[in-house]
């Protein structure tokens, strides 16, 4: 029986969907339908948010409709039943639905088919790697050999290939994962060299969106900052200006500029954090000032599954070398929610955040937790805190490590495991150097 949801705090369902009787015969049509009224809804949610008192769209409650109604589609359709390029339609609503085990099947029954050409097997090694590209480092690795397979065919399929390998990357990036990011960053970077950009809204085939292709250089520039290689990181980025000048600057700024203002700040002052909340600190404390001790600066958040990877090498570091003198802290902001508890004031999740650091992590070193920026009217750019602006974070976690000097020497973007290797030697070495004098 085909389940209807009621979704509070949403617009009304265009009507011509809701009307639809007739269930699609295949799962294409039932793609299409669900891509019709996904669209639809979005676009009615912004047009509310625009009105006077309007609430900016509930994605996360759309998203949620989108993939109840995608299981209802991928329920109509068994593997057995289905041939040809359906099974690749098909694979794709299972794995959208997040059920990945029968993606996997339908794409395996598709490439078993006899006579495929060499589009069509590209189609399903592309569907195979997609199913297989989950925030999951077991799971993901299964995805290589069909890479492998994919990167093997010729130039004719170099749009498959550029798709999967921007998967492969994306969830390799939220994974932290340096030496697949580079991998796959590397891949991108080469196919694009053989490609040009695409102009502001085309959709025709073969056209490559700007953004894919900067996020590859982007991507890359972070791993060498990772590793202290900063130059390298400006020349990446210089390179993408130089490898793709069809770009606008504008286009090419609003991607690549983010980044290079963040690795600017290598070598200059750093700052000090500021917030009206604090824990694991004495009462009244509104500032930390990173100079005079070598000083290790995370930006997190409650919500960040990869920020939470770091906590345990964190705690292990700031245990030995805050015995030598390093400081530790972490910085994030009041989000309003924490968990399943939503609509918290200050106070509330200020207690929260207690029981998530202090308690269930062992955070034993200061947190800033800054004020809540002011919700941005639809449509108006975010505006970050002031420590997340200050520092040029634009994703986390952020990790900042600065000398006793008080200059950044090195900015972490993630949390890759080689971390938990490279930061002791690095404040090894910090706490080696000596400190300039001070002129009062």
């Amino acid at each position: 029986m085909r389940r209807t949801l009621l979704l509070t705090g949403l617009v009304a369902l265009p009507m011509g969907l809701a009307a639809q009787n007739a269930v699609p015969a295949t799962p294409t049509g039932c793609m299409q339908d669900v891509g019709t009224w996904y669209s639809g809804a979005t676009k009615a949610a912004q047009d509310a948010a625009r009105l006077p008192g309007g609430k900016s769209p509930d994605y996360s409650a759309l998203f949620a409709t989108r993939t109840a109604k995608l299981k209802e589609c991928a329920a109509r359709f068994s593997v057995e039943r289905t041939s040809g390029a359906e099974l690749i339609t098909l694979a794709s609503l299972d794995s959208q639905a997040g059920l990945d085990s029968l993606a996997t099947i339908a794409v395996n029954r598709r490439l078993a088919e006899p006579g495929l050409s060499e589009p069509d097997r590209a189609a399903a090694l592309v569907a195979m790697i997609h199913a297989l590209t989950k925030p999951d480092t077991l799971l993901i690795v299964r995805a290589e050999p069909y890479m492998k397979q994919l990167d093997a065919m010729s130039d004719a399929v170099i749009m498959d290939k550029l798709s999967a390998h921007s998967n492969l990357n994306g969830e390799y990036r939220y994974l932290d994962v340096n030496d697949r990011i580079r991998q796959h960053s590397l891949a991108i970077i080469a196919l694009g060299r053989k490609l040009k950009a695409a102009s502001a809204g085309d959709r025709s085939p073969g056209a490559v969106s700007a953004f894919t292709l900067l996020g590859a250089y982007a991507n890359l520039g972070e791993v060498y900052a990772d590793l202290g290689h900063v130059d390298s990181t400006f020349r990446v980025l210089d390179q993408a200006i130089a490898d793709h000048p069809e770009i606008s600057a504008k286009d090419a700024d609003a991607y690549l500029k983010p980044e290079r203002e963040r690795y600017e700040l290598v070598g200059k002052p750093g700052m000090a954090l500021e917030a009206g909340h604090w824990l694991n600190a004495p009462a009244g404390t509104r500032m930390l000032a990173p100079r005079g001790k070598v000083t290790v600066i995370e930006f997190t958040a409650h919500w960040c599954i990869p920020c939470r990877n770091s906590y345990p090498a964190m705690t292990s570091m700031a245990e030995t070398f805050g015995k030598q003198g390093v400081q530790f802290a972490f910085a994030t902001e009041f989000y309003g929610f924490i968990g399943a508890r939503k609509n918290l004031d200050a106070d509330a999740e200020f207690a929260a955040d207690r029981e998530y650091f202090v308690v269930e992590h062992g955070i034993h070193f200061p947190v800033a937790i800054a004020d809540r920026p002011p919700t941005p009217k639809f449509g108006e750019p975010y505006v970050p805190e002031p420590n997340s602006g200050r520092y040029r974070v634009g994703g986390i976690p952020q990790t900042v490590i600065i000398d006793r000097n008080g200059i950044v020497r090195r900015i972490l973007t993630g949390w890759d495991t080689g971390n938990a290797e490279r930061m002791p030697v690095l404040l090894a070495a910090l706490l080696k150097e000596k400190t300039t004098s001070q002129t009062p």
